[in-house]
């Protein structure tokens, strides 16, 4: 679980297998067993140019979503028990929008905008 997360992570821009290779530290027989598996369940693409992209599928699929105290929470990387107290504090709050991450990331903006796409 932990190598796909990492393959799909590095996925987000289109990789060759070498590159992959080099950054998981994976053998080639358990890199392609992987890469396989990926594209099988519908994570990962091929390109025409042999590279690998993350697919919209892996993107959507990657967050939890919970309802808690009529708050609508969308999130990954962060416990249910965080959520959950998180929900507690806000509980009373009116109409409000949160976006939180501990780094500037392009591909966390990319996840945000995928994101906001799906909720408007």
């Amino acid at each position: 679980m932990i190598k796909r997360n990492i393959i799909l992570e590095y996925c987000k821009t289109p990789k060759t297998f070498s590159e992959l290779k080099e950054l998981t530290g994976m053998s080639d027989a358990g890199l392609s067993k992987a890469l396989h598996e990926l594209i099988k369940k519908g994570y990962l693409q091929k390109t025409s140019e042999g590279k690998y992209v993350i697919t919209d599928k892996a993107l959507v699929e990657k967050y939890k979503e919970r309802i808690l105290n009529g708050i609508w929470f969308k999130y990954y990387g962060v416990s249910d028990e965080k959520i959950e107290k998180i929900a507690d504090l806000l509980k009373d709050e009116r109409e409000f929008y949160i976006v939180a991450s501990k780094e500037y990331r392009d591909e966390i903006l990319n996840d945000l905008i995928i994101l906001l796409q799906q909720f408007l």
